[in-house]
């Protein structure tokens, strides 16, 4: 009988202890729970951090960019910006010895300005050039008054440089949309009046934008002039390579000229030939003319041309507008 108060004694304090140890079990379990709790939300509170601390550097990293871009007219280009902008696109140039061979200039008048000539100087340039025979190819060329076109936006690095020129010629006889207003330009002209001179560097950056907006690519060329003394044809003689050659004669100009023209298949299929062939690209398989199966697209050549106008304006808008160096080949 002396041993049952004893025995109870023992069982009281096991169920003490057993309830002390649930105690402290679930104290530990809330714990670690709180404990865990916090962890992550510091963890959201650091990643949150992070993102605003990288969203500030990207802000002061744009405007720093956008401190430092330097953007200029192609009319205003000076000879730094534009070796500079040249350089990033990849396209050398060098100015030849002016030529002097025998000639003669002709005279145009001036009188009211660059702004109210224009048209007359279009015309004037057209009996000037005469006819143009392509080889391989029995269309005419018109020549346009483009002056309120933009051309194609040219931008590297931290360079940017819009711009227009003055008349473009093109083939004839092809309905051209807005979008591909340039998609058949063969060679450009950018008047000057005789009391202002040669802008080498804006013409260097219009023929550039033209060839990576005509389908004739670095085929085009370009004549400056003042329709009087002043003459220079601009043209690409190897691929991303270009020339400037001064001419002391409007005549011989015109004839170098019309030569740079009538020869656009020719210099463009030759400057192609020397870039290393693609076969592939990222993985993507180019196929060859071989290898396309091209059955049922044999429609008549007007449906072809407004298809190729299509895809011309396609090719700008990357060009234009993501800085993009889209070029469709002529096949």
């Amino acid at each position: 009988a002396a041993a049952t108060p004893g025995g109870g004694g023992v069982a009281a304090g096991t169920a003490g202890a057993a309830g002390g140890t649930g105690a402290v079990v679930q104290a530990l379990e809330a714990l670690t729970i709180e404990t865990r709790t916090s962890r992550e939300e510091q963890r959201k509170r650091d990643e949150e951090a992070r993102e605003q601390a990288s969203e500030g550097f990207q802000a002061v990293h744009s405007a720093v960019l956008g401190l430092n871009a330097k953007k200029m007219p192609m009319s205003e280009a000076t000879r730094d910006f534009t070796s500079n902008l040249l350089q990033d696109l990849g396209v050398q140039w060098d100015q030849a010895t002016s030529n002097k061979e025998s000639g003669q200039n002709d005279t145009f008048i001036w009188t009211g300005g660059e702004e109210k000539c224009t048209v007359p100087a279009i015309t004037k340039l057209q009996m000037m050039l005469g006819e143009c025979n392509f080889q391989d190819d029995e269309r005419k060329v018109e020549f346009v008054d483009v002056r309120k076109k933009n051309l194609l936006t040219l931008r590297a690095g931290l360079y940017e440089s819009p711009g227009q020129t003055d008349i473009a010629i093109r083939f004839q006889e092809l309905q051209h949309s807005d979008l591909a207003e340039f998609a058949f330009v063969v060679g450009m002209v950018e008047l000057e009046t005789d009391t202002a001179q040669l802008k080498s560097c804006q013409q260097l950056l219009e023929l550039v934008a033209m060839s990576r907006m005509s389908q004739y690519g670095q085929g085009v060329a370009l004549l400056g002039t003042d329709l009087n003394t002043k003459w220079e044809v601009l043209f690409f003689d190897n691929p991303n390579h270009i020339t400037i050659q001064p001419f002391q004669f409007g005549s011989v100009a015109i004839k170098f000229f019309r030569e740079k023209l009538q020869s656009v298949h020719v210099r463009l299929e030759r400057i192609r030939s020397v870039l290393p062939p693609v076969p592939e690209m990222g993985g993507l398989h180019l196929a060859t003319q071989g290898e396309q199966d091209l059955g049922g697209f044999e429609q008549p050549n007007h449906n072809v041309q407004d298809r190729l106008q299509d895809l011309k304006a396609l090719e700008r808008h990357f060009n234009e507008n993501y800085n993009a160096n889209v070029t469709l080949p002529l096949w």
